[in-house]
């Protein structure tokens, strides 16, 4: 897009404010043991990065689809790029989040950037570490990823880029699943790729799939970061079942806002996924859906509000364009196209779970897929695109600056805040400060090993209770009732048809056809073969209701929440009750109740290979019998295997997610006074050190 000259006045601007930013690092510098100038230094780079990329002779529109994994970013796109046609891969796992750039070419390529060999000799050392934290094991389920597809790492990384034409969306769809998707032969090596499609309304527009922020491999969040200082508009995507959890809320409202986006969409996916956890409670799929939209508006508002009060600067601007997030179930968009014969399992499966009250048309699934909007408000995007990218140039030295006072009033608050308690306490008293806070931590531990514990009985509990109703099925699904048919047998028999008037037909005879029927038992292979298939289901459906029967959100949330507020003074100013909300939103957000499959194809293909139709021989229903009584035993201890399985990963997920919980409660607040603790040694001079930073940054200030 070559709109755009750099004049000499945008050089001078530019020049000024790097100028600026260096004098006040300057200033600043002789604190910089006490207080880190890090980001305060980055404030100048990110500019000049922004500045250069944008009056650069090839710059395009960057619109980037931000979520995390699991929120439907590759569904999202290809509905609203390719019609639904399912060209950019799927369910992607953190370990594997790559990096996707879309852009306008005329000949059809993907572009494969590996990691580099610094990069990768990074995530070998991390996967040498015998830690539980993200960047460890992630490394090393990656270095087992790529020795499970028997490849040799050093072939691959450090090479620059590798490059691969393609001639249609099928081939692009397999190519990307070979470097991006899941299961990919090359994924755990690729760091990002790029994709040029010969299609011109893709021209001056580059759309990135994000893998997000919250990603362990720092290579890659780097690669996010870069990306996303240069976004001009953003599509936001949250998943309804999680919406706008701690970590989507601190990426939305205090890390994007402030890298120049002029146009933000918050979009909640996956709106089958929610108005499925609720239908059950509801007369009506209108009303549960209406209901479900305004809380999640409601929840919207009153999040970000609390975000607001507790967090210094935020960008009004971009608040107030998400105050009404846009809905939509790209499923059931799709499923609205299409008549319910042409449905997939899996669309068949959200067709009857939703249609329990028989409302469900394509009128309601377009309603309720909502990418008509979506697509508008693309267009509408690409209409005015000139005149974003002219509103963007000439903000890039407000904006900046604006980036750097607020830098500059977090440092002086940092600073006030460390002298304050230097100043008001003595060693001792931090030190017993800091013993309160981890006698409170230790307080709400013990609550937690109960809230969790008793989740994990309950469990136990429903798991007894579960195995009894399994046995019921066992026995049940074995029972093969006998069915009674019959026969109609054919014969014939001589009859006399002489007259006693005409002597010459006397001795003649005729034949005559009659018929009888006789009654038979058998059994119908088919019932045998629905048994075990209805054995299977009843069984899924048991586990999964041993799992919904003991998690109770609502309540845990309650628990959750009040254990925090019963074990912290409220009135601490460290006390920040949106910020505990969140934690709790995203603890219990995380929690995904198991969905049972059990595969019954092998079991299922070696009754029909033996047996068929009406089985009416006593031998061979006996065998069919014994056959169908074998199967269900292997079935059911393979049902409780499953089981006994699921339980276990709930158990350790609960764990997981106690300790998480317990080290994210103080983990900012006991950070900072350790710092404070480490002062203690020459108090005097730090408070003096700290006084005059606070004087020095108050001295700048005149220059912003």
């Amino acid at each position: 897009m070559d709109i755009f000259e750099k004049t000499k006045e945008h050089e001078l601007a530019f020049a000024d404010f790097a100028d600026k930013v260096d004098r006040i690092c300057e200033q600043l510098a002789p604190y910089e043991e006490n207080i880190d100038l890090a980001d305060l230094k980055a404030v100048k780079k990110n500019f000049l990065a922004k500045t250069d990329d944008f009056f650069r002779e090839d710059r395009k529109l960057n619109i980037g689809v931000i979520g995390r994994v699991k929120a439907g970013k590759s569904t999202f796109l290809n509905s609203l790029l390719f019609d639904g046609e399912p060209v950019l891969p799927m369910a992607a796992t953190p370990k594997t989040a790559a990096l996707t750039k879309i852009e306008y070419d005329d000949e059809n390529s993907i572009q494969i950037e590996y990691y580099t060999k610094e990069e990768w000799e990074i995530i070998r050392n991390n996967a040498k570490v015998q830690s539980d934290l993200a960047e460890f094991s992630l490394a090393r389920e990656i270095i087992q990823m790529v020795k499970d597809r028997g490849l040799n790492a050093d072939d691959y990384v450090g090479t620059v880029s590798e490059r691969k034409v393609f001639a249609d969306n099928g081939e692009l769809n397999k190519e990307l699943n070979e470097y991006v998707g899941e299961n990919g032969k090359y994924t755990p090596l690729v760091k990002s790729v790029s994709v040029t499609i010969d299609r011109e309304e893709l021209e001056d527009i580059s759309i990135v799939d994000t893998p997000g922020l919250n990603d362990p491999i720092v290579s890659r969040t780097d690669k996010t970061r870069q990306f996303m200082e240069l976004c001009d508009v953003v599509f936001f995507l949250s998943k309804s079942t999680g919406f706008l959890d701690t970590d989507d809320v601190d990426l939305l409202v205090s890390q994007l806002p402030q890298k120049g986006v002029k146009r933000m969409v918050l979009v909640c996916t996956r709106m089958d996924d929610g108005l499925r956890d609720i239908m059950w409670e509801k007369d009506s799929v209108k009303t549960a859906y209406a209901d479900m939209k305004k809380k999640l508006v409601s929840y919207t508002d009153e999040t970000l509000e609390n975000y607001k009060k507790t967090h210094y600067f935020m960008h009004s601007n971009v608040i107030d364009q998400c105050k009404e997030p846009v809905f939509v179930s790209v499923h059931a968009y799709n499923m609205s196209k299409k008549t319910p014969m042409q449905y997939s399992p899996k669309e068949q499966k959200l067709f009857e779970d939703l249609n329990r009250h028989g409302e469900i048309n394509a009128e309601f699934l377009k309603e309720l897929g909502n990418m008509d909007q979506i697509k508008a408000i693309y267009q509408d995007v690409i209409a005015h695109k000139d005149d974003m990218l002219l509103e963007k140039a000439n903000s890039f030295v407000p904006n900046a600056e604006e980036e750097l006072k607020t830098q500059l009033i977090r440092l002086q608050k940092l600073a006030e805040k460390r002298s304050s308690q230097l100043k008001r306490f003595d060693r001792e008293e931090i030190v017993e400060q800091k013993n309160q806070y981890t006698e409170q931590v230790n307080k709400i531990n013990m609550k937690l090993e109960e809230i969790f514990g008793e989740w994990c009985m309950k469990v136990e509990n429903n798991k007894t209770q579960a195995l009894r109703d399994l046995r019921g099925y066992y026995r049940d699904y074995l029972q093969l009732n006998e069915k009674e048919g019959s026969t109609t047998h054919f014969e014939t028999s001589k009859v006399s048809n002489a007259k006693w008037f005409m002597p010459w037909t006397w001795g003649s005879t005729v034949r005559e056809v009659y018929s009888y029927d006789e009654k038979y038992k058998y059994i119908d292979a088919s019932d045998a073969i629905e048994n075990i298939r209805n054995f299977a289901n009843d069984a899924a459906t048991c586990i999964e209701d041993t799992f919904n029967r003991s998690f109770d959100i609502a309540a845990t949330k309650r628990q959750l929440l009040n254990t925090v507020i019963e074990n912290f003074d409220v009135a601490d100013e460290n006390f920040t009750p949106s910020y505990y909300k969140l934690l709790v939103e995203k603890t219990l957000n995380s929690i995904e109740m198991p969905m049972i499959k059990i595969d019954v194809s092998n079991f299922v293909s070696g009754v029909a290979a033996q047996f068929f139709g009406e089985v009416r021989d006593n031998a061979k229903r006996t065998d069919l019998k014994n056959t169908l009584s074998t199967v269900i035993g292997e079935l059911f201890d393979q049902i409780c295997n499953i089981f006994e399985s699921e339980v276990g990963s709930f158990k350790a997920k609960v764990e997981e997610m106690k300790q998480t919980f317990s080290n994210e409660l103080l983990h900012d607040i006991i950070d900072e006074l350790n710092i404070v603790l480490e002062k203690y040694e020459n108090k005097e001079k730090e408070i003096e050190d700290y006084n005059r930073f606070v004087t020095a940054v108050e001295r700048v200030f005149p220059e912003i």
